[in-house]
Order: C-alpha cells, then sequence, then structure tokens
C-alpha cells in the first residue's frame, strides 16, 4: 500500500498552509483557485474538520458524490470517509482544516 501525503495530491495551484500542529492536532488553510481541486481521499485514522469561509464549490465524496458548499458551511470529514473539494466559483475558495489525531495518513479514493 503506498502512503501519500496530502500535499502530493493537491493541483498545482493549490497553497496548503500548516498554521499550527502539534503531537495531536493539525491546522491548515487550503487556498484554491478557481477550476482547482483536491481528488477525494480519505484518512484511515484522522478526522479532518473543514470550515469554508471564502468562496463556493463542490464537496466530492466517494463513489461519485458531489454536494455543493459555500462560506460558511462546515464540513465534519470522519476518519475513513472520502472527501475531496473542487472550487466551481469565480474568486478563491478557502477552506480552514482541523485534524486529529497525527500523523495524518493520507490514500487517495477511487
Amino acid at each position: 500500500m503506498k502512503f501519500t501525503k496530502i500535499t502530493e495530491i493537491l493541483s498545482k495551484n493549490v497553497k496548503k498552509t500548516v498554521l499550527y500542529e502539534s503531537e495531536c492536532t493539525n491546522t491548515a488553510v487550503i487556498n484554491l483557485q478557481p477550476g482547482d481541486s483536491v481528488p477525494a481521499h480519505q484518512h484511515p485514522n484522522t478526522d479532518d474538520i473543514w470550515v469554508v469561509v471564502q468562496g463556493e464549490g463542490e464537496f466530492l465524496g466517494g463513489k461519485g458524490v458531489s454536494l455543493p458548499m459555500k462560506a460558511g458551511t462546515i464540513i465534519p470529514n470522519l476518519k475513513g470517509e472520502a472527501h475531496g473539494i473542487k472550487n466551481t466559483g469565480d474568486e478563491p475558495l478557502v477552506v480552514i482544516a482541523f485534524s486529529a489525531p497525527v500523523p495524518i495518513e493520507t490514500f487517495p479514493v477511487d
């Protein structure tokens, strides 16, 4: 089984900035330009809570699930659940991600 870091699956124009990391938790800002996406993936041992603070886009779940999301949306991605993001708007999509526990193992989802 191949281990993948989230930074390896982010497209070139996506900016991820880690704001805080400890032995237990991680907080990052993900900034996606229009048309950019983070493909669906899952973390077998980590919950990943997303708060959309700017823009609009699609939540990409497993098995082709796609749901609209916009500023003000909170998305709890529990361990083992497929989750990804696509910016479908005309402005940057900014998401704050809270993850625990760390380290975060990431696996792609078909």
